[in-house]
């Protein structure tokens, strides 16, 4: 008896330090510019090639103020917005800044438990009988979006709602 009591006191100071260790502040976006100018600069990155580059140390300092635990973090760039892509614990992340270290926009994956029931139910009204796959927590500019993928057999499709279950619209990247 003794030595489960210890069992479950150990798993539970490890689970306690591993949800520390990966615990992530809520960055900050700017406020230098407007949700249609935000999103104007992320749609320009998207439409253009986007190459591997190696970001100023003002613009990493910035990604690891604003991201503490990033790791594995791999920059791109185009179109004069960069994106830096990484993982915090095991959660894959992507950040977009301007050229002078401005956070624009952030991406999370996250687990279909997080998405929150008024989008789930958006998303099933919207795409009956398909189940969700992928999901993603978007924060741009002012405004927090929900990336999802339906599937159900050989259909796929992604769309983004808001944070309130508005459908925004489908995404064909």
């Amino acid at each position: 008896m003794k030595k489960i009591a210890n069992l479950l006191a150990l798993t539970l100071v490890l689970l306690i330090s591993c949800q520390a260790a990966i615990a992530q502040p809520t960055p900050t976006i700017t406020k230098k510019y407007t949700n249609a100018e935000i999103e104007k600069f992320i749609d320009g990155y998207n439409a253009l090639r986007s190459h591997d580059t190696h970001p100023s140390t003002a613009l990493q300092q910035q990604l690891a103020k604003d991201f503490p635990n990033a790791r594995d973090i791999d920059w791109e760039m185009a179109a004069n917005v960069y994106e830096a892509e990484f993982e915090i614990g095991r959660t894959d992340y992507k950040a977009y800044y301007d050229a002078d270290g401005n956070l624009l926009a952030y991406s999370i994956d996250i687990r279909e438990s997080q998405v929150p029931a008024i989008v789930k139910n958006a998303a099933a009204s919207k795409y009956p009988n398909c189940k969700m796959d992928d999901s993603k927590k978007i924060v741009q500019g002012t405004e927090v979006f929900y990336k999802v993928e339906m599937e159900k057999r050989k259909f796929e499709a992604k769309a983004l709602f808001s944070q309130n279950g508005a459908f925004i619209k489908e995404l064909h990247n």
